[in-house]
């Protein structure tokens, strides 16, 4: 199932990657960088839903999982904000037991009998900012900084079913959550073939706290073409009607791109 949508989603996402950037990329002024990859994301925390608190790892048995990103960044000229998208989709599952039963969305689930459950945190980026074209002048290219606003739409979705002396017990809950988020961004490029970045996304009001660091290194291969590598670490705190998510998910990743 997992891989039946991801493999959807990476040709949807490139079909938007190439219809957004093959016309702007003949405009004058326009930078335009795109970038697919992988992340290997580990789950922390828990989640609850009309019960009990359920940890990711001890309780619900997740292991990393191997993610595709995708994302397309486009330098506008002068006065114009640029455009900053990604799409980053994630999904967990197993099978397990408990020693203990629990409660989920309002049903008991039974103690020592295998169930399912799935987690998906689907999220997707918008984002428009600016950089400063002066110290990119007088640092020679060599340094960048980017401040602007992001809106981050998660995408949630817990799933938990069991059967049980021939009765099936199901609960579900699915939430789709915008949240605004501030954006800073900085980039060292020593030399003209390699570069470090950092990106830092973040929010903290009412119900939600959700912060997303991105270290990467980028190296040029040939003509526009790079592959970089890094860390990634996201945390989410949210309380949405009956649904809690205090969760992390950190990890490498890797990814290859276009910059033109």
């Amino acid at each position: 199932m997992q891989n039946i949508r991801t493999k959807n989603l990476l040709c949807t996402v490139a079909a938007l990657l190439l219809f957004i950037s093959a016309p702007a990329a003949g405009l004058p002024l326009v930078d335009i960088e795109g970038a697919v990859g992988g992340w290997q994301a580990w789950p922390s925390g828990g989640m609850a839903y009309q019960g009990d608190d359920l940890d990711l790892k001890d309780d619900l048995d997740y292991d990393d999982e191997t993610c595709f990103t995708a994302r397309l960044k486009i330098g506008m000229p002068m006065a114009i904000p640029n455009i900053y998208l990604m799409a980053t989709p994630l999904e967990f599952e197993k099978n397990t037991t408990r020693t203990e039963g629990f409660t989920f969305g309002g049903k008991a689930f039974e103690n020592e009998t295998n169930f399912s459950s799935r987690l998906t945190m689907d999220h997707y980026d918008i984002g428009i900012f600016y950089d400063l074209p002066l110290l990119k002048t007088f640092s020679l290219h060599r340094l960048n900084l980017e401040a602007g606003l992001n809106a981050r739409i998660i995408d949630a979705q817990a799933v938990i079913e069991q059967d049980a002396e021939g009765e099936r017990i199901y609960a579900k809950k699915s939430e789709t959550i915008p949240v605004p988020m501030i954006y800073l961004g900085a980039g060292i490029y020593p030399v003209e073939r390699f570069g470090l970045e950092v990106e830092l996304r973040g929010i903290s009001y009412s119900d939600y706290e959700l912060l997303s660091l991105i270290g990467r290194l980028k190296a040029k291969a040939f003509g526009p073409m790079f592959i970089s590598g890094g860390y990634r670490y996201d945390s989410y705190d949210i309380k949405e009607d009956d649904l809690e998510i205090d969760v992390d998910f950190s990890g490498p990743f890797l990814e290859t791109g276009l910059n033109f």
